[in-house]
């Protein structure tokens, strides 16, 4: 996907905000930029066909792709161990940690929001975890993970961002982080009691889920759908845990919050654009009619590339069935338009790769290579 091509999908998004307690007729609009199963993977995935991800691309894109937006940057858990089911690196459990405390430094770097606690990021041990996070700018919650010996929460439940007029509140939760020294309490029950005490203090909330994975284990591990139900509180949840990835035309629950799934290794960001015009009407997922649209226009364009010069239908006159083409493509991307610009609550999702095409962000760059050189272990595998 070109520079270009990326603009004006990113321009073009209009998205909305499931919200019922903005008190003003302001638009407001956020951008949520999410990723999940990073696995302290700093560079790209290394993949011989599609090496995507790295952390200095994302933030390139974040700069030059989005820039002067309300963006709000969120991961889901499992940032900052390797995966020995993925990418396993071979490493000491020193050398991992080493990894895993310089890729909190470059998160905070990257201007990292928010990360949910997953069962992996316990690879290094309780209190390594505890101790890399806790003076960290970067906000790490989990609402369900107890110190076995007090009894208290292991990180703070949820973080509030107030972005461009609309307060967020995203709740941290793992189905399946497990220690001996901690208690994972049941993460539906514990994510309703948060999302009861937050509902009538902010406009949206957004729960973060480290999901069980684990393919042996039966009537624990939840699907997509039934995350959805689970919580009828939450307007959205975003999974890690799972590798599954979500596309924009993928069918959501008719009732409930949306779910998304980012894959593995950061190699695509999950972006929501949310936009919020009428704060007492529902709010409409466009993503499927506005993906459409996008197809269309692709189509279009590749008829066009013939010859820019001159308009499709003198293009193509003596060619009845592709003008016939044209002509359907035409009226149902204007019936797509105009019902997308009559929803004045709407959101949009959309996955992007991060492909060799955007370049590397120089600052992240020169940051990781610094990491990189103090290493004295092979850094880049």
């Amino acid at each position: 996907m070109s520079k270009i091509k990326y603009l004006a999908l990113l321009f073009l998004l209009s998205n909305v905000v499931v919200s019922q307690n903005l008190e003003y007729n302001e638009i407001n609009d956020v951008s949520i930029v999410s990723t999940s199963n990073v696995f302290s993977e700093y560079y790209d995935c290394g993949c011989p066909k599609a090496p995507l991800g790295g952390l200095a691309r994302k933030k390139y894109f974040l700069n030059n792709l989005m820039p002067n937006r309300n963006t709000i940057l969120i991961d889901a858990g499992n940032a900052l161990f390797d995966s020995n089911e993925i990418n396993p690196d071979n490493l000491s459990i020193e050398n991992k940690r080493y990894k895993a405390r310089n890729f909190v430094k470059t998160l905070e770097f990257l201007g990292q929001d928010i990360v949910n606690i997953g069962s992996n990021d316990f690879k290094g041990g309780v209190d390594f975890l505890i101790n890399i996070t806790k003076d960290s700018s970067v906000n790490f919650i989990s609402a369900n993970l107890y110190d076995k010996s007090s009894n208290e929460l292991l990180f703070k439940p949820y973080h509030i961002l107030e972005k461009d007029g609309a307060k967020i509140a995203f709740i941290g939760l793992s189905e399946s982080a497990k220690s001996n020294s901690i208690i994972n309490k049941n993460f539906i029950e514990e994510g309703n009691r948060y999302i009861v005490n937050l509902k009538d203090k902010v406009d949206i909330i957004i729960l973060l889920i480290d999901k069980n994975n684990n393919k042996n284990i039966r009537d624990v591990s939840l699907s997509f759908s039934t995350l959805s139900n689970s919580f009828p509180g939450a307007n959205y949840i975003f999974v890690s845990g799972s590798t599954k990835r979500t596309e924009p035309r993928t069918k959501q629950s008719d009732s409930g919050a949306l779910v998304y799934g980012g894959g593995i290794q950061g190699k695509h960001l999950s972006i929501l654009d949310i936009r919020i015009k009428a704060p007492n009407e529902a709010i409409i997922d466009v993503s499927a009619p506005f993906n459409r649209l996008q197809e269309i226009d692709y189509r279009l364009k590749r008829l066009q590339a013939k010859d820019p010069s001159i308009s499709l239908e003198e293009l193509y006159a003596n060619q009845p069935n592709v003008l016939s083409l044209v002509e359907k493509y035409q009226k149902e991307a204007t019936e797509l338009g105009i019902s997308l610009a009559g929803y004045q609550n709407r959101s949009t999702f959309f996955s992007i790769p991060l492909s060799p095409s955007i370049p590397d962000d120089k600052d992240v760059a020169a940051f990781i290579q610094d990491i990189a050189d103090k290493a004295d272990f092979p850094f880049k595998n």
